[in-house]
């Protein structure tokens, strides 16, 4: 995305506070589950977010629960460097995130880390866009080692990546495709994942990849797939034309089918010790039985050890 062309289309109030040296950063802000079958569009209870720290921030926080304890893997983006890795936070039993490690990093951008339990193993597929590949990374020492096992050459960016369903065999994945030339628009892609004695395949499903021609700035994934009550619900992140990660839409699964719930933006969440007005998106959504997690983009003035250029949009 042209920064120029996004800056003329940016609402003049934000467009003058960037003038004055204030820059977009992102954040992850956590809550108890409210009582209730609610989603985020419901309930007042504030989100509690992570400090702001000089140089880094996180974003695509998403829940990874291992015998009864939370986990919290999220992109830890180096703003210097201009790339992601992936880290951990541990999650207290009173909702504090722990210190946060480092525990997988490349030479290219990672981030929205799906990690889950397969064939009694603990794995994690992160987004590699950037790489131009769908990679799967398996757990040797929780939390702190990973080994790659496999890399899938693909020939567009696919990026946050979510678990459909799995057999022992094989993993249903749903990826979102990422228009060329302008990383808010993207469409749904289905792979699905084969291993056997022979090696491992990654497979199209073009029937599925067929009803979805078009690109559009509402098909990414926000997050793993949840139960609402007796709802499977897939939360997904809409963009605009000129702005990444406006806000969440809602859908529930039925069949291959799918029907909007709710939709929440950046003035439907409260965060304590952030101005509303100074929330400008939100994008991804992750909850256990006790917590929910979003992320947020902030308009903020850096600490002084962050000085440089605004952190690129999102795009992977």
């Amino acid at each position: 995305m042209n920064q120029l062309y996004r800056a003329l289309h940016m609402p003049p109030a934000r467009l003058a506070r960037k003038l004055l040296g204030e820059k977009e950063l992102y954040t992850v802000a956590l809550r108890p589950r409210p009582d209730g079958e609610t989603l985020p569009a419901m309930g007042p209870a504030p989100f509690v977010p992570l400090p702001f720290a000089p140089g880094v921030w996180y974003a695509d926080p998403l829940f990874y629960t291992r015998g009864g304890a939370d986990w919290l893997f999220c992109e830890q983006f180096d703003m210097a460097a201009g790339r992601g890795a992936i880290a951990v936070f541990p999650v207290g039993a009173d909702g504090a995130l722990g210190t946060p490690r480092t525990v997988l990093a490349e030479p290219f951008h990672l981030s929205f880390p799906t990690v889950f339990d397969w064939d009694g193993e603990t794995w994690m597929l992160p987004e590699t866009g950037a790489d131009r590949s769908l990679r799967l990374y398996r757990c040797v020492q929780f939390p702190d080692t990973w080994e790659h096992v496999i890399r899938f050459a693909v020939e567009t960016e696919l990026c946050d990546t979510i678990l459909l369903d799995q057999t022992p065999d094989s993993l249903t994945l749903l990826c979102s495709e990422v228009m060329p030339g302008n990383g808010f628009y993207t469409r749904w892609r289905r792979r699905t994942v084969y291993r056997n004695d022979e090696g491992w395949t990654l497979t199209a499903d073009d029937a599925f990849d067929l009803r979805w021609r078009d690109f559009g700035p509402g098909c990414r994934n926000a997050g793993p797939l949840f139960r609402h009550g007796s709802l499977t619900v897939h939360p997904a992140q809409v963009s605009t034309r000129v702005d990444y990660g406006v806000w969440l839409q809602f859908f529930a699964r039925e069949g291959e089918r799918e029907r909007p719930l709710c939709a929440v933006g950046p003035r439907a969440v409260t965060v304590q010790g952030i101005d509303g007005k100074d929330i400008i998106g939100i994008h991804t959504y992750s909850r256990t039985p006790r917590w929910e997690v979003i992320d947020l983009r902030v308009l903020r003035r850096p600490l002084p050890a962050a000085a440089g250029e605004d952190a690129p949009p999102k795009e992977g």
